[in-house]
């Protein structure tokens, strides 16, 4: 696997989430596209983590010099993940086939399952790494985690001048929430407008995420999407339900904790004990 990201932070970071998978090594870590299509002259790679934002030659278009002049002795191109800080290269990165395009900051559980679908795309047999790689992976990943969010002591001017200057960018994005989902079908991708979103419901792999009577499928679980949406404007009800507040229409206490809510659109649906207190808090 090669890593390919300007910011020698984020490779580390990149570094430390790799380290939880020992089906993958690294064979090589480039700041730029032009270094990318170098390292692969020099020696074949399976997989490509690209950054798109990189000086001279970005992501996408060391993609498109791949296709052109295939620098590697593989029977296939490398398999391409896209690591970068916007969703809005998405639509074009699936027309460049590739594997999975993950938003920085990145997520463990969404990388773990990034790294699941290229183990299904390649056709290798998944390993569980023992306990004390584990740990160790962990406390790269804290480390790296503790490094992004750079040292606000560093003078001006210094080596974590830079540093502090992408935490910024990094805690910028975590403070902000979704403002639209990617939705992928068989004719291509599409947008969902969190606006526009009135629930979302758990649906096996899959979450549903329910827009002016229509049923999106996001391969994501409802966990994590829940940690994307504004606490003020969206509440768990129950384990496999998440609601927009301002979509409910009437509360109904049925016992135990629990409620049935009903919603503008009629739908109804009953919450969980364990999520009884969020409801509540509804009612205050």
């Amino acid at each position: 696997m090669l890593v390919a990201d300007d910011e020698p932070l984020a490779r580390a970071r990149l570094r430390a989430l790799l380290a939880r998978h020992p089906e993958f090594e690294l064979s090589a870590e480039c700041g730029s596209g032009t270094a990318v299509l170098a390292a692969l002259r020099d020696g074949p790679a399976d997989v490509l983590l690209l950054d798109i934002r990189m000086p001279g030659l970005d992501g996408m278009a060391t993609v498109e010099a791949l296709a052109q002049q295939a620098p590697w002795s593989l029977d296939r191109p490398p398999c391409i993940v896209f690591v970068t800080a916007s969703e809005e290269h998405a639509i074009r990165a699936f027309d460049l086939d590739a594997v999975d395009y993950l938003v920085k900051p990145v997520d463990i559980d969404r990388f773990d399952r990034a790294m699941r679908r290229l183990l299904e795309k390649l056709g290798a047999p998944s390993r569980v790494p023992d306990a004390g790689a584990i740990a160790a992976a962990d406390t790269a990943l804290r480390a790296a985690l503790q490094a992004l969010r750079g040292d606000a002591s560093a003078p001006a001017g210094d080596s974590g001048s830079r540093t502090a200057s992408l935490a910024g960018s990094e805690a910028a994005s975590e403070a902000g929430y979704a403002k639209r989902f990617v939705i992928r079908d068989a004719s291509g991708m599409y947008f969902v407008p969190v606006v526009d979103v009135d629930r979302v419901e758990a649906d096996g792999n899959y979450v549903a995420v329910v827009a002016g009577g229509r049923r999106h499928l996001l391969r994501e679980s409802l966990h994590l999407l829940a940690s994307r949406l504004n606490p003020e404007e969206f509440v768990r009800v129950h384990r496999s339900h998440l609601v927009r507040i301002n979509r409910i229409r009437r509360l109904e206490p049925c016992g135990h904790g629990e409620y049935e809510l009903t919603m503008t659109d009629g739908t109804r649906l009953t919450s969980s004990r364990s999520y009884g207190e969020q409801v509540r808090r509804l009612l205050r």
